[in-house]
């Protein structure tokens, strides 16, 4: 078992590593970018990534003039730092050798084998970083800030699922930086968004399965990409708790969201999809509003499964 250890402790133990590797998990969002990016300048190193980013991540590296390592050999590192990262499954099978953790997620599958750990519930792991990096008495360049300020605002889901803390470490470094919070709205504004995930969406609304329970909407659908975005497009359409399916391989993917309402009833989506990767030989985990699944198995059991326990809960 690693250890979990404090922030100061944390800080001395990365700074006896002269070649370190900041590595974000699969499809990397804001969250993960932006925290890479912040440690990187204080503590030097690289970024890694395990295949690619997602578009906003995009649009924040092309800012930050920056260019990730894809599918490296971490062997050419000292210690491989995980970022935003809590399944094996986010990490496409890639061997880690050494590595210690900063995580916020729900559950985290990955801290048996970490040397060291940072594992907070914060509502991102921007907010450690900040916290760490400001306890050691760093500055923070505008690059920075809003790097930080923008896995805050993506993580949150533009502060939906914010905590004080989140309001006060953003209202904190932009006071710090001197960055004008519209700025990084304008930001993440310009990314552009495809024809192929408007089709996607269009797709996850057509093919959509509505379960109701009393006043609450449950819906599943499936589409062959951008099942982040699909769950999250049918909980703004009306539902309560979405699941959308993909396939990925043999596997099936599964990503979920939930409406504020809903996690207030006891819906834990990180928690449910956890349990049920652990009991199919999957991997599941997340935050409490968003998270995702893979396992091998039958598309529309999984979802159907997903769809009991909600219900359960739900009637309760």
């Amino acid at each position: 078992m690693g250890k979990n250890v404090s922030h100061d402790e944390f800080y001395s133990l990365l700074t006896e590593f002269k070649n370190p590797i900041f590595l974000c998990h699969r499809n990397a969002d804001p969250d993960a970018i932006g925290s890479a990016y912040a440690l990187r300048e204080v503590f030097g190193g690289t970024i890694g990534i395990i295949d690619s980013v997602d578009r906003i991540s995009a649009t924040l590296l092309n800012y930050l003039e920056t260019q990730p390592i894809r599918h490296t050999d971490l062997s050419k590192y000292d210690i491989t730092v995980l970022l935003d990262t809590s399944t094996h499954a986010q990490l496409d099978g890639i061997k880690l050798g050494r590595y210690c953790l900063i995580d916020h997620h729900t559950t985290n599958n990955l801290l048996n084998n970490a040397e060291f750990y940072i594992y907070q519930p914060t509502s991102s792991t921007a907010e450690i970083i900040y916290t760490l990096l400001h306890e050691a008495g760093h500055s923070f360049s505008v690059e920075m800030g809003i790097a930080l300020i923008a896995g805050i605002i993506t993580d949150t889901g533009h502060f939906k699922h914010a905590t004080p803390d989140s309001m006060r470490t953003t209202a904190s470094l932009l006071e710090e930086t001197g960055i004008q919070y519209g700025e990084v709205l304008d930001l993440l504004s310009s990314t552009p968004h495809d024809v192929s995930m408007r089709i996607a969406m269009m797709k996850t609304a057509m093919r959509a399965r509505i379960v109701r329970v009393g006043d609450w909407i449950i819906a599943t659908s499936h589409v062959s990409s951008f099942n982040g975005a699909a769950a999250a497009t049918l909980v703004n359409i009306g539902a309560d708790v979405a699941f959308v399916a993909s396939a990925v391989g043999d596997n099936v993917r599964i990503s979920s969201r939930a409406r504020r309402t809903a996690i207030e009833k006891g819906v834990t989506l990180g928690r449910m999809l956890d349990e049920m990767g652990r009991k199919h030989g999957g991997t599941g985990g997340g935050h409490d509003g968003a998270a995702g699944l893979e396992l091998k198995g039958v598309r529309d059991e999984i979802l159907s499964e997903c769809v009991e326990r909600v219900k359960q809960i739900l009637e309760e």
